[in-house]
C-alpha cells in the first residue's frame, strides 16, 4: 500500500496539529496545592514537591486563571501535571492512567506513521505487531495503575474488612 505524497503530507500535518495542541494544554493556569498538617492548619503552596509525602494523598488542588479566577478545588492525584512531558487529562481517569493512555496513543499514532510511511515490508510488520501489543496491553496497564480499578478495590476490600474488625472488637 503505497501512500500519495500529499496523503503522507497530511498525515504529518495531523499529527503535528495533535502534538501542539496537546502541549499547549493548560498553559495559562497556574496551580496551588493544599493540604491539613497534623495541627489540623490548612498549608497552600505552589510547588507540589514541598508537600510532605505523608500528606500527598491527601492534597487538594486549586487551580487559578491568569486572571485571578480560583478553579474548583479536586484531589491533586486526579489533576496533578508533571514538570517535565506532557500528559492529556482523560476525564474519569487519575492522572497515571491519563499518562498510560497519552503514551499509548502517542506510540500508537507512531506505529501507524511506520506502517503507513515506510516501504519495507519487515517495519510494517513490526509495527503492526507492537500496535497490537499496545492495544493489548494498555487495558491491563490502566486497570493496574497506581489508582486503577485494581487498587480502589483493593482499599475498599481493606476498608470492609477493618469495619468487620471494628465491629466485632466492639461487639466483645
Amino acid at each position: 500500500m503505497t501512500l500519495h505524497w500529499g496523503s503522507r503530507f497530511a498525515i504529518v500535518l495531523l499529527l503535528m496539529a495533535f502534538l501542539n495542541g496537546a502541549a499547549t494544554l493548560g498553559a495559562d493556569a497556574k496551580a496551588l496545592y493544599s493540604y491539613t498538617d497534623a495541627n489540623g492548619t490548612r498549608v497552600i503552596t505552589d510547588h507540589y514537591e514541598k508537600i510532605p509525602t505523608a500528606y500527598r494523598a491527601k492534597a487538594m488542588i486549586v487551580e487559578q486563571e491568569a486572571d485571578g479566577y480560583a478553579g474548583e478545588i479536586e484531589r491533586v492525584s486526579e489533576r496533578r501535571r508533571p514538570a517535565t512531558g506532557f500528559v492529556l487529562s482523560v476525564p474519569g481517569m487519575s492522572f497515571q492512567q491519563s499518562k498510560i493512555i497519552t503514551y499509548a496513543g502517542l506510540f500508537g499514532l507512531l506505529c501507524l506513521a511506520a506502517m503507513n510511511l515506510s516501504r519495507s515490508q519487515a517495519i510494517r510488520a513490526l509495527a503492526l505487531w507492537c500496535l497490537v501489543l499496545t492495544v493489548i496491553c494498555t487495558p491491563v496497564l490502566v486497570y493496574t495503575a497506581d489508582d486503577g480499578a485494581a487498587a480502589i478495590m483493593k482499599n475498599k476490600a481493606a476498608e470492609i474488612q477493618q469495619k468487620q474488625q471494628d465491629r466485632l472488637s466492639h461487639a466483645q
